[in-house]
């Protein structure tokens, strides 16, 4: 990442226009353009500025960007961790943590976001199985502000807290990779084939909140999280999936972590569980018995096969009536890759 990038990534993060985020700095949108492209670097006043306009460090704008001066520079590198009752998945921009409590009667899901080590509680979801009780509470940002879109005076408050970095210290690593900072152009299924994009196009996070509905999606390759609260009828989901890529679309080795709480959960595919002790292993997909267009149950997992596609768009079809589609030009957060 350069230092253009790193400031350009530091705007968007803030949800600013060049033109806001210069008159932040007391400078023009032409100078935080050239700036962006890397065209000209700012004197060292303005990185200062924007280190206490925004709350990073100085460090994170100059060594983040210091493959402008082509010197080697290590990635950050994302990972997944796990202990007994816990799984954190921390990344550039956020920090996702499924949990239960040693008896498994709670479960819960938190999400933070922010850069480094600054991250802050943005969402978070608890399930109180013995009293059938499903409660969240989640940030809405209204232009500078943010407001709360909750049902759950308990939870409410949380909002805001400070992520602890050094929670996963104690933990086993169970997968590492890396934010891809130039994945600028996705290949089309013409180029690398179906199995490829399906791998290359869900490796990333993407996040979106409104007064209506909240999701997050994330997907190391190995592992897809899904964190997603639907305000109508309170449709809410967090579910933690091993979803292997195969020739014909995907199939799922076993989920370990599942929030299905909707209206009175008398639906089949509702439910709540979790066990951190399970692990995805060597898995021979039963491809014989896949059918193009078909959603396919055999002793070892779920089929999902796919129904129809272009350059830009694979489209599996999930069980029932439910369609799994994914879109090579999606938004994205941020873009993973593997080391």
């Amino acid at each position: 990442m350069t230092i253009g990038q790193r400031i350009q990534q530091i705007r968007i993060e803030h949800s600013l226009s060049q033109e806001e985020f210069a008159e932040k700095l007391g400078t023009t949108r032409q100078t935080v353009s050239r700036w962006e492209l890397d065209q000209t670097f700012p004197e060292i006043a303005k990185i200062v500025l924007i280190s206490k306009v925004f709350s990073v460090s100085t460090d994170s704008i100059l060594k983040d960007g210091i493959s402008t001066f082509d010197a080697d520079v290590e990635y950050f590198t994302c990972g997944v961790y796990r202990g007994s009752n816990c799984e954190i998945v921390e990344t550039e921009k956020f920090a996702l943590i499924f949990y239960c409590s040693s008896d498994k009667k709670i479960l819960g899901t938190k999400l933070y976001k922010g850069f480094e080590n600054k991250k802050r509680l943005v969402a978070i979801c608890e399930r109180n199985i013995p009293d059938e009780k499903t409660e969240y509470a989640y940030f809405v940002k209204d232009s500078d502000q943010h407001t709360e879109v909750s049902n759950s005076e308990r939870l409410a408050p949380q909002l805001g807290e400070a992520y602890d970095s050094n929670a996963k210290k104690s933990m086993r690593r169970l997968e590492s990779f890396v934010v891809d900072h130039n994945s600028s152009s996705l290949p089309a299924v013409k180029h690398a084939g179906i199995p490829k994009c399906l791998t290359l196009w869900r490796m990333a996070d993407s996040y979106f909140a409104n007064h209506d509905r909240f999701n997050f999606f994330l997907c190391t390759g190995k592992t897809e999280y899904i964190f997603s609260i639907e305000i109508k009828d309170t449709n809410i989901y967090c579910g933690a999936s091993y979803n292997i890529v195969f020739d014909l679309g995907l199939f799922s080795g076993g989920q370990f972590f599942r929030i299905r709480n909707y209206k009175d959960n008398s639906e089949k595919w509702t439910g709540f569980f979790c066990d951190f002790s399970h692990e995805a292993g060597e898995i021979n997909i039963p491809t014989d018995q896949c059918e193009l267009g078909k959603c396919i149950q055999t002793s070892k997992g779920l089929m999902w096969c796919v129904k129809r596609y272009s350059d830009d768009e694979i489209v599996l079809q999930g069980c029932g009536d439910d369609e799994y589609t994914y879109r090579r030009e999606d938004k994205r957060t941020e873009q993973f890759k593997s080391l």
